[in-house]
């Protein structure tokens, strides 16, 4: 899998490239680990993840850094089914917040 990253001061956009499952899972979190301690603000923007299993959400739920917040861009319809379920089963992990944040569009 490739992913660019991007940052902007304080910000900072990981665009992965393929589908999100556990294959993948420690280069995610690992492209978390490697950003600046500057960043306080990651936005995933999966317009070039067509698919996501739990592994995603497993990467949103990764204990981290409480001073970073992230956030979700560009969700397919597959990803708001994946999160939706997961609000309905883990209604304590809050996952509904990706669903309904400012950047949650769907992807063009």
């Amino acid at each position: 899998m490739n992913i660019t990253t991007e940052i902007h001061g304080t910000s900072a956009t990981l665009t992965p490239h393929g589908d999100i499952d556990f294959q993948q899972l420690a280069q995610l979190r690992s492209s978390v680990d490697r950003l600046p301690p500057a960043v306080t603000d990651v936005a995933w923007d999966l317009r070039d993840a067509p698919f996501v299993d739990v592994a995603g959400l497993h990467l949103l739920n990764t204990p981290g850094d409480p001073e970073r917040a992230t956030s979700l861009t560009n969700l397919h319809p597959q990803h708001r089914r994946l999160l939706a379920v997961a609000c309905e089963v883990f209604p304590e992990a809050d996952f509904d917040r990706y669903l309904h944040g400012p950047g949650a569009a769907h992807a063009a």
